[in-house]
C-alpha cells in the first residue's frame, strides 16, 4: 500500500513553483502556521489546497507572485466559507507578541476578524419590511 503524501508537502511543492523565492522571514513563519493548520484540520487543508490548485495556471504562465499575497488570498477564501468546521486557533486566539512580530500573521488575524464581523452583521440584520 502506497503511503499518502501529506497535503502540506504537496502545497509547499506548488507554492515553490508559484511564489517568488526566497521567502522572507515573515513568510517562512506563515508557512509554518500553514503547515500546522493543514496537519491539525483536514477540512481547512482540503479547502486551502482547492484554492491553491486554482492558481496552478500561474505555473504555465511562468508568473511568480509573493507568497504573502497569495497566502492571504487563500486564507480569505477559506475563512469566508460559511460551513468551515474550524478556524485555526492562532487566528481565533492570537498571541499578541507573535502577531505584532509578524505583519503577515497580523494581516490574516485582522482579515479573519473582519470576515467574522461581516458574517455576524449579516445574521443579525433583518430586512426592512420584515414583520414579526
Amino acid at each position: 500500500m502506497a503511503k499518502e503524501q501529506p497535503l502540506f508537502k504537496e502545497a509547499t511543492f506548488v507554492l515553490n513553483k508559484i511564489c517568488v523565492l526566497p521567502y522572507t522571514d515573515e513568510e517562512l513563519d506563515a508557512i509554518g502556521c500553514l503547515g500546522f493548520d493543514m496537519a491539525k484540520n483536514k477540512d481547512f487543508a482540503d479547502r486551502y489546497m482547492s484554492g491553491l490548485m486554482e492558481k496552478c495556471e500561474l505555473i504555465n504562465q511562468h508568473k511568480r507572485v509573493p507568497f504573502s499575497d497569495l497566502n492571504l488570498q487563500l486564507y480569505r477564501k477559506v475563512l469566508e466559507q460559511p460551513d468551515l468546521e474550524q478556524i485555526p486557533d492562532w487566528i481565533t486566539m492570537p498571541d499578541a507578541k507573535a502577531a505584532a512580530a509578524n505583519n503577515l500573521r497580523a494581516r490574516i488575524i485582522k482579515m479573519s476578524q473582519n470576515i467574522q464581523k461581516s458574517k455576524d452583521n449579516q445574521t443579525t440584520a433583518k430586512p426592512e419590511n420584515f414583520r414579526n
